[in-house]
């Protein structure tokens, strides 16, 4: 530490002891024991430097602000979902096989397919039935409002039928004779029927034919879903 000296170089000789002695008494602060350290002399502060500031990327956010919230895009006329009949096949008596139709009905076959006559007005009706000279099973596409009119049927006793389709029913007379199970898939709406006996003593056999319907209704829903 450099000391200004308060006279002219002539008086050197008279400033020297005393400046002996603040030596002294400078060094005894220091060692004593209050550990307390002496004061730098002042000094005229220098200029604190400047950190620089980081040029902020483009596209970026810069720091102690919120990023802005993207929005999410307006949906596109493509994503719309579409309402139209899912695909299925253009020939149903592909759908099943003879086997298929032995087990749920449970009588003799072999069971072939046909297709259904047309419709009154000559349009084509999809469909199949597969046959045997004892028995037979039938598909057809039918009205999309075939389950909401059973329903309103009075006549009619209708049992929903879970895990069928979008929506499925069993569809028969108060009685428990005549059971038809309908169901909707793909956006459309079709029935089932089973007739196990071709004799005229069918109705004692309607219980069996109401479980296979269902059963082949559940095969058939699975293959007409989009």
């Amino acid at each position: 530490m450099q000391l200004k000296s308060p006279v002219r170089y002539d008086r050197r000789q008279l400033w020297l002891p005393a400046l002996a002695l603040a030596a002294v008494a400078v060094a005894g602060c220091s060692s004593s024991g209050g550990g307390a350290t002496a004061a730098p002399p002042p000094t005229t502060p220098a200029a604190t430097p400047t950190a620089p500031t980081a040029s902020t990327p483009a596209g970026s956010t810069p720091p102690g602000s919120t990023a802005p919230t993207a929005s999410a895009p307006a949906p596109t006329a493509a994503g719309t979902p579409s309402t139209a009949p899912a695909a299925r096949p253009g020939d149903a008596c592909t759908l099943l096989t003879s086997p298929q139709v032995i087990a749920a009905v449970g009588t003799g076959g072999p069971f072939r397919g046909t297709h259904p006559d047309p419709a009154s007005d000559g349009s084509p009706v999809w469909g199949c039935t597969w046959g045997s000279f004892q028995s037979y099973a039938s598909i057809r596409e039918t009205s999309p409002t075939a389950l909401a009119a059973a329903r309103a049927n009075g006549e009619l006793q209708v049992t929903p039928l879970p895990g069928v389709g979008q929506e499925a029913v069993l569809s028969q007379r108060k009685d428990g004779t005549h059971p038809r199970v309908l169901f909707l898939a793909g956006g459309r709406a079709y029935a089932v029927e089973v007739v196990k006996d071709r004799g005229p003593d069918d109705e004692v056999n309607a219980p069996a034919e109401a479980l296979a319907e269902g059963a082949l209704a559940m095969v058939l829903a699975k293959q007409l879903t989009g």
